[in-house]
């Protein structure tokens, strides 16, 4: 007989004269086919021996590891974390962990994390891709693993989604600028080609300012005074001017030197895309669009158990829209 520390499931079931899949139910908390003397009997000798499951043993008895891989775009954006965070209280409330990938807005890196991914035993994916092709996704991962994609849209619904109404959000708070007078727009956005989120953002600008103007920076490199210097030269007309900035993290750099500068501060309206207060500590007057990462996380976490559960019906991909807020 092996000492207490070496037992397995199998020891485990031969003590309490059950089946191993007996066993392995009742550790997985499927007691429905059991009874509660059995079940009780097998939790005595749990008890008394100090067994605790080996986890690779369990993955290879029930095919689930109980992980949960999470990609994000980039950690140093606060949406990010946040909706890790919305996404692990859901996981872990139903005993999956959720494990952060981070792609740091890099498309190669993150086909390279999906290829690590694919060859490790994950029972689903929750992304924030940065590649607008599904084919790309799924040939980079190798693996049908269930998937929830977040933040982002493809051309067609190949999987489960929970975006923002970014188009429409834009275009209700362009339409109220516009009604006071605004006569023209500037936007402050990295490149858009091929991120769902930004091309959507600048066609709800351009639905009510046709002729808005675009400048394109780098969060990464970005420098404010540039920026600010290239914005005076695209208001020099002296009309009254929305400017709306894509990203809270260049908001959050460019809002000081505006401010310091201060001489356009009269002619133009600015806001943005924000998920933090901090913007209105610098500028408490400012209004912000604000999406709900956390929760957006915690749906899509939602959706992606039901696949894992298989209690999803089948059919198309489920898409949920959760509308930002303007304030």
């Amino acid at each position: 007989m092996p000492s207490e520390s070496n037992l397995n499931i199998n020891d485990i079931a031969e003590r309490a004269g059950v089946s191993i899949a007996t066993v392995s139910r009742y550790m997985n908390g499927h007691l429905e086919k059991m009874s509660q003397k059995t079940a009780e009997n097998i939790q005595k000798i749990i008890n008394e021996t100090g067994y605790v499951p080996n986890a690779s043993a369990v993955q290879l008895m029930t095919r689930q590891s109980h992980l949960v891989a999470v990609m994000a775009a980039n950690v140093d954006d606060y949406f990010s974390t946040e909706f890790f965070k919305g996404a692990s209280s859901i996981l872990e409330a139903n005993q999956f962990t959720g494990v952060l990938f981070d792609t740091d807005s890099d498309e190669a890196r993150e086909l390279s994390l999906l290829a690590r991914i694919g060859h490790q035993n994950f029972d689903g994916l929750i992304i924030q891709p940065l590649t607008n092709d599904a084919d790309k996704l799924r040939g980079a991962l190798k693996a049908n693993l269930p998937i929830v994609v977040i933040d982002r849209e493809f051309e067609t619904d190949v999987f489960d989604s929970v975006v923002t109404d970014n188009q429409q959000a834009i275009e209700r708070v362009g339409k109220a600028y516009r009604e006071a007078g605004f006569k023209q727009a500037v936007v402050i956005t990295e490149p858009i080609s091929g991120i769902s989120t930004r091309e959507e953002r600048w066609q709800g600008v351009q639905n009510i300012f046709p002729d808005a103007e675009m400048i394109n920076v780098t969060a990464h490199t970005m420098n404010s005074e540039k920026v600010y210097e290239t914005l005076r030269e695209k208001l020099a007309n002296g009309q009254k001017t929305l400017v709306v900035v894509f990203k809270e993290r260049i908001l959050l750099s460019l809002l000081p030197t505006l401010i310091r500068h201060g001489e356009l501060i009269e002619q133009i309206a600015l806001t943005g895309f924000a998920d933090t207060a901090l913007a209105k500590v610098i500028d408490p007057k400012m209004k912000l669009i604000q999406q709900d990462p956390f929760l957006m996380g915690a749906t899509a976490a939602e959706l992606l158990l039901k696949q894992i559960l298989k209690q999803g019906q089948d059919g198309a991909p489920e898409k949920i829209v959760i509308a930002a807020k303007y304030r």
